[in-house]
């Protein structure tokens, strides 16, 4: 393993390059995925004021959809990834999904949205097989869990910003233009990531460990048996759980803050915006470069701090659902989301790590299907039903609950580590 002290800025300018065009796509990627939660309410609205109105039912299946569409996809475009130049087959993608995101912008009703919505995930799946594959093939594994949190740092910014520039751009030009708007830049992006140099597959790994690597990028059948590896598979469950209870929290708390704390569409959508982008960045770094430290004492580190960090999330976001107050209910949802992406760098980081250089693409684009088909796919209709049928309180502590199931798996996962390093039969 590379020596403790490494440093990012050793990596080379190809590297930090990619690193921070990738950050960038991944930003534009959650501003997109986010936007339509700061629209709930225009979307809502009669149509003599625009809207199609909307039930909540129906918003929650706008976001399942797309999430379907997305997690389908995925591993065709891993599968594809594995075998192709990787950096043409993701700006094709972008263009795609910059432009069917402006076409959202067009719809005439629920079908037509739903529809270019769902299609929408097409595009997203091959970044989110892609990128993390090209950034662990430029650094080397010591430095991994900080260019993750780096990388995912994206995440709640991209969503906080998703809740911002909706709610002002959906003010200002209504929500047709809001989705017109953010559809552009991801063209502009596409055309950078062609001028990216796209690195030799497996050329940072530990020489001890790439050497163990298959030659050939994994079939239908080895590709389904990934999914029965010990480490693997508990990593991706955990990280499904988590994503079910950041999903949901992500998408419904601007409603929740409008209906159950009376603020107004601008003021929830741009406060919760606001408190992901400073927890968001903080807490995704931090746990980062906390885990990269760690890593240098015990190989456990990266899953013990996404456990630790994600069980200490889980009755912060569960009491926003009941304490009074704008001050209880934003210090629960800032605390909540801070220790909740802390979790976000270790676990990609132990995720590339477990993965052979030849089956990256495909190892990222599994877990993806299955984070989100087990994750927020289910998880924000859900907690939508549970909001209409028994009240917000009891759906906050069902966000909470994901969360905690989350932690549990990857601390148990943790433990386990020491034996899976030493004899499992299956020990990927």
């Amino acid at each position: 393993m590379s020596a403790g002290g490494e440093h990012l800025r050793h990596a080379g300018r190809s590297a930090l390059l990619a690193l921070g065009v990738l950050t960038g796509l991944n930003l534009l990627n959650y501003i997109d995925r986010y936007l339509i939660s700061s629209l709930v309410t225009l979307l809502q609205r009669p149509a003599s004021e625009d809207g199609l109105l909307l039930t909540d039912t129906q918003v929650g299946f706008l976001f399942s959809a797309f999430m379907i569409v997305y997690t389908c996809s995925a591993p065709i475009f891993g599968a594809l990834a594995d075998r192709v130049p990787r950096l043409h087959l993701l700006a094709g993608a972008v263009i795609v999904w910059s432009v069917l995101t402006a076409a959202c912008g067009f719809a005439a009703g629920f079908a037509s949205l739903l529809v270019m919505r769902a299609l929408t995930g097409v595009g997203e799946a091959a970044y989110a097989s892609i990128a993390p594959a090209v950034l662990a093939d430029h650094f080397k594994p010591s430095v991994r869990a900080r260019v993750m949190a780096i990388f995912n740092a994206a995440i709640p910014v991209g969503a906080a910003l998703g809740f911002i520039l909706g709610g002002i751009i959906g003010g200002w030009f209504g929500w047709r233009g809001a989705f017109m708007i953010v559809g552009v830049p991801g063209i502009l992006v596409a055309l950078v990531i062609y001028g990216l140099k796209d690195p030799t597959r497996g050329a940072k790994d530990d020489p001890e460990v790439a050497g163990g690597h298959r030659a050939r990028p994994p079939g239908l059948a080895q590709s389904i048996a990934m999914l029965a590896r010990p480490r693997y598979a508990l990593a991706v469950l955990g990280y499904a759980m988590q994503t079910a209870g950041f999903g949901a929290l992500g998408m419904w708390a601007p409603k929740f803050l409008e209906t159950v704390h009376g603020m107004d569409r601008a003021t929830a959508s741009t406060g919760f915006g606001i408190v992901i982008v400073i927890t968001g960045l903080s807490g995704t770094l931090a746990g980062g470069f906390l885990s990269d430290r760690l890593f240098r004492r015990t190989p456990r580190a990266h899953l013990l701090v996404a456990g630790v960090t994600t069980l200490l999330a889980a009755p912060f976001v569960a009491a926003a659902g009941s304490v009074s107050g704008d001050a209880a209910v934003w210090t629960c949802i800032a605390l909540g989301s801070l220790l909740l992406v802390m979790s976000v760098g270790p676990v990609n980081s132990h995720l590339v790590n477990l993965l052979g250089a030849r089956e990256r693409a495909t190892g990222m684009a599994l877990a993806i299907l299955v984070l989100h088909l087990l994750g927020d796919v289910p998880s924000v209709p859900l907690v939508g039903a549970v909001a209409d049928s028994r009240g917000w309180p009891a759906a906050l502590v069902l966000v909470g609950a994901f969360i905690a199931l989350g932690g549990a798996i990857w601390l148990f996962a943790a433990f386990r580590e020491r034996r899976f390093v030493t004899g499992d039969s299956l020990p990927l």
